[in-house]
């Protein structure tokens, strides 16, 4: 006879890890759909489930509420995946860092930025008019995109300069705050909608940086 002192195994499942992880990208991709067909405020968590082919309270436990769903929309956007790493730590950030050819690094400094602006630039404008109609939540979201893209600017631009003598007079704030601007999802967004592909628009960031890097007191 078994012992009744016995704990009970714990019961975890990578079947039921994945079914989770299956209903959440679902979820994700309804929320990231109708964000950017009909806006953050007239989207629902109810509209959000039906799309996904789930209840409301399955939408509230795979991601959390509305605001949750944008704020999650908007990471995976910006990192391309779900996985809880940071832009400044993925394999192009690093390759970047890794490279001492200042010239090669800023080639993939602008094809990384112009992936992240690819993915971004529909979901950014839905956090701007979110933003902008007053909600408190959306508006500190928005505030602190603001602030992680400054950051990434920094990261990037300080990065890159060191890979070369800058010359005299470099102001690297200035370029930095240059970058950052750059770097912004409605620059790619315009561009995209004069007919500039990817490559084209990677090769314009590229120069920018170029021109950055180059010249004295970027300003």
């Amino acid at each position: 006879m078994a012992d009744v002192n016995t704990p009970r195994r714990g019961y975890s499942s990578p079947l039921r890890r994945a079914q989770a992880d299956t209903t959440r990208a679902a979820v994700l991709a309804a929320a990231r759909e109708l964000f950017l067909a009909q806006g953050y405020g007239a989207t629902t968590v109810e509209q959000i489930a039906t799309r996904a082919g789930v209840s409301k309270p399955t939408v509230f436990t795979a991601v959390g509420n509305k605001q949750e769903l944008l704020k999650v929309v908007r990471d995976v956007a910006m990192a391309g995946d779900d996985e809880p790493v940071a832009l400044s730590e993925r394999p192009t950030a690093e390759a970047m860092r890794a490279e001492p050819d200042q010239d090669r690094a800023v080639a993939l400094a602008a094809a990384a930025m112009t992936g992240v602006a690819r993915r971004y630039a529909g979901v950014d404008e839905v956090l701007r008019g979110a933003a902008a109609a007053g909600e408190e939540g959306p508006r500190a979201l928005w505030a602190a995109s603001e602030a992680q893209r400054l950051t990434g600017a920094r990261i990037w631009m300080t990065a890159l300069a060191a890979k070369r003598p800058p010359p005299e007079g470099f102001d690297l704030d200035a370029a930095i705050d240059e970058l950052w601007l750059y770097m912004a999802p409605d620059q790619y967004a315009r561009l995209a909608a004069r007919g500039w592909d990817d490559a084209r628009i990677e090769a314009w960031l590229a120069a920018r940086i170029h021109d950055l890097l180059r010249r004295p007191g970027a300003h």
